[in-house]
């Protein structure tokens, strides 16, 4: 065949082997329904696959939130699939690099806290809290903020089920969350940590899923190989 030349045949269309899922939200955001409508190689395959939508998206631009929605990202990830739909789980959550950025300014402090913890339902979610003081403050005082984070968040989040924590840190279900925070949970971490310096901004900056339940199941059940050791040879 001469170089160049193109083999007869008819070429396949992949966008037609495709399936179009609708997305449902997870369970925890107010309104419940859909949220988006993806293609699909293979319905298996897409188990698993993580869609990053913006809190906008998810509710639909409930005006009691009080933050602007479209700063904060969510991820929910795809559980199952059936006759076209899709349920899924919420994976976490992040502020908008653009909105960290313009929260940092000159002159002042920013104080961040991580921490794992666990809901009552057993699902572990690796937390982050974001405070921006109006001026500068001295580390005996970040510390000071850090553990009033740490204090709220131990108590409330070990008494929630995980869809209770979707609605408290991402602000969810509405409701009266003042504009210096981005969740029900913040503004009461907000409240106690205005005790010890002028804080213009507390929030809820990123959460993530670390495991579930059923994930940890699987892991307890895999066997244990033991490790077998080489025994040195012995003297002749």
């Amino acid at each position: 065949m001469a170089k160049g030349a193109k083999k007869g045949g008819r070429v396949r269309d992949k966008w037609r082997d495709k399936q179009w899922v609708i997305v449902n939200k997870p369970s925890g955001f107010e309104p419940p329904g859909s949220v988006n409508y993806v293609p699909v190689t293979d319905a298996e395959q897409a188990k698993g696959r993580v869609i990053e939508n913006t809190l906008h998206d998810m509710m639909k631009g409930n005006p009691e939130q009080s933050m602007d929605q479209h700063q904060i990202k969510v991820f929910i990830q795809i559980e199952n699939i059936n006759d076209g739909t899709a349920t899924t789980r919420f994976k976490g959550h992040e502020y908008a690099k653009e909105f960290l950025r313009s929260l940092i300014r000159r002159g002042s402090s920013m104080i961040t806290f991580v921490h794992d913890y666990t809901t009552m339902d057993g699902y572990v979610f690796r937390v982050a809290v974001s405070a921006f003081t109006q001026r500068r403050v001295n580390a005996s005082k970040k510390h000071e903020i850090r553990m009033i984070a740490h204090r709220i968040l131990s108590d409330r989040i070990s008494k929630m089920n995980v869809d209770q924590f979707v609605q408290e840190v991402t602000g969810g279900k509405g409701g009266d969350i003042p504009r210096e925070t981005n969740s029900i949970i913040g503004a009461e971490i907000l409240a106690e940590a205005r005790k010890i310096s002028n804080i213009r901004h507390l929030g809820i900056r990123k959460t993530k899923l670390i495991s579930t339940p059923a994930s940890r199941a699987v892991e307890e059940a895999k066997p244990i190989e033991s490790a077998v050791t080489e025994q040195p040879p012995s003297p002749q």
